[in-house]
């Protein structure tokens, strides 16, 4: 049995998957050497179509173009599945290098 009426997501909705979905991909959101502002993430929507802007950090010495398809795959995947968009088109800028995690805590050197 189908219910009558739609879904309406609101922007932020978008914005906060994408984001997740770009935090994770890369595998350095939520450093603090990152800092709180990566990933940034914007939305445009028009219709059920989106265009996404992603600004991510990169864990060294991956490749940046590899976490940028990493990210691209990602937030295109969580928006088609969870929100039910098309995504016509996603620019990933690598903005930020941190090193990799160590001893479980991103960038902290143990002292003896």
């Amino acid at each position: 049995m189908e219910l009558p009426g739609r879904v309406v997501f609101e922007d932020r909705v978008l914005v906060k998957v994408a984001r997740q979905a770009a935090a994770t991909a890369s595998r350095a959101g939520g450093s603090r050497l990152a800092g709180d502002k990566l990933p940034d993430v914007e939305v445009e929507l028009a219709g059920h179509r989106a265009r996404v802007r992603a600004r991510v950090a990169s864990v060294w010495p991956e490749p940046a173009a590899d976490v940028a398809a990493r990210v691209r795959d990602a937030v295109r995947s969580d928006l088609e599945r969870h929100v039910g968009v098309s995504v016509d088109d996603i620019v990933v800028t690598v903005a930020a290098v941190v090193p990799r995690e160590t001893n479980g805590r991103q960038g902290e050197r143990k002292v003896q």
